[in-house]
């Protein structure tokens, strides 16, 4: 039995009745979240969370979380969707998440367990649809703008990875169609001296063979690379005795901004190369509809995205400066925006019926 941690949403949880499960499988944490459909909409009944580094074996975790929910709840579940960062195969069955050791089979998943119907998905897909269903004050708005509507939408995001989608409105079905994207992986290119000293840096220290890509830059291991850089860069200065000694956690770097210089030098250049990389996601997307940022860094550090650094490195484009202005820019704030995605993806592919 792993450890997890629960929270109820519909209180009392309804017993007695047929529920489904989604998941969202990430490098840090699995969220398995318990859903039932009420007049045709999804309603969370309770989350279940564990931490992605402790799981061994991906069937045995989805077992346990189906035996409580049966054990504690009288809950049947039979169909599940689950949507883990990485690259889906074709068929849908099967899944290597880019940052874990485990893999995800849909075919074992129904042979071990009650499951009588499992669809994997991309992570960042069911975000964009999860996108439409919170609520206002599950976003944070970094730039007003002036979306066209049907225009495409852009969604990133930093966390252990960093995941990117398109959404694409289809007029025959009257929403948007999100389509999955591996561009966190794509090469981080240095715009000056400071950023190709930070590429060498990564790559001496790593022994990289490769180039530096995004999701190197923007995650949270990238966050501890661009401390370990301005140390470097500066030993004189003295790190904060306590952040040293929580081994140099990621929230702990941007809490310490004010308290330690390498902390704050990190803090500055993390939410201009964040800016960066989203504007060329809108660019290449042609994201007129809005750019929405989610991720755990991101929700956890709004102040990231209002300092003015931000939207003049979002805005800073030449010719496209003025697009760029008009384009909406929000920080998705709702945890649970992946697992109302999953559900709401189940819904609109008619999966598992």
């Amino acid at each position: 039995m792993l450890p997890f941690t629960e929270k109820i949403y519909t209180d009392p949880v309804p017993t007695k009745t047929r529920a489904y499960l989604v998941a969202d499988i990430g490098g840090t944490n699995a969220n398995f979240g318990i859903f039932i459909n009420v007049r045709g909409a999804a309603r969370l009944l309770y989350a279940v969370h564990f931490k992605s580094q402790h799981i061994t074996r991906f069937t045995d975790v989805v077992r346990q979380v189906l035996d409580q929910a049966r054990d504690t709840y009288q809950l049947e579940i039979k169909v599940a969707c689950i949507a883990a960062a990485g690259v889906i195969q074709k068929s849908r069955t099967y899944v290597k998440p880019t940052n874990l050791s485990i893999a995800i089979d849909a075919a074992e998943l129904v042979r071990e367990t009650t499951l009588d119907c499992v669809h994997l998905t991309n992570d960042f897909e069911v975000i964009g649809f999860g996108i439409r269903l919170i609520t206002p004050e599950g976003l944070s708005k970094v730039n007003d703008g002036s979306p066209e509507q049907f225009a495409n939408r852009a969604v990133l995001g930093a966390g252990t990875g960093l995941g990117k989608c398109i959404l694409v409105w289809h007029m025959g079905h009257d929403h948007y169609i999100p389509v999955a994207s591996e561009g966190g992986h794509a090469d981080f290119v240095a715009h000056n001296e400071l950023d190709l000293e930070l590429i060498r840096f990564i790559q001496q220290k790593e022994n990289f063979t490769c180039p530096v890509s995004w999701e190197q830059i923007l995650s949270g291991a990238g966050i501890q690379r661009l401390y370990s850089f301005f140390k470097s860069k500066n030993n004189q200065i003295k790190s904060n005795p306590q952040l040293t000694a929580n081994g140099l956690a990621p929230d702990e770097i941007f809490k310490s901004r004010h308290m330690d210089d390498h902390s704050w030098r990190t803090f500055e250049l993390y939410s201009q190369l964040y800016a960066r990389c989203a504007k060329n996601f809108a660019l290449d997307a042609l994201a007129l509809g809005g750019v929405y940022i989610a991720g755990g860094i991101a929700s956890k550090n709004l102040p990231l995205f209002e300092q003015e650094r931000f939207m003049k490195e979002f805005t800073s484009c030449g010719k496209m400066h003025d697009i760029l202005m008009q384009i909406p820019v929000y920080v998705v704030t709702d945890y649970d925006v992946s697992l109302y995605g999953a559900a709401e993806y189940m819904r609109v592919q008619g999966l598992c019926e």
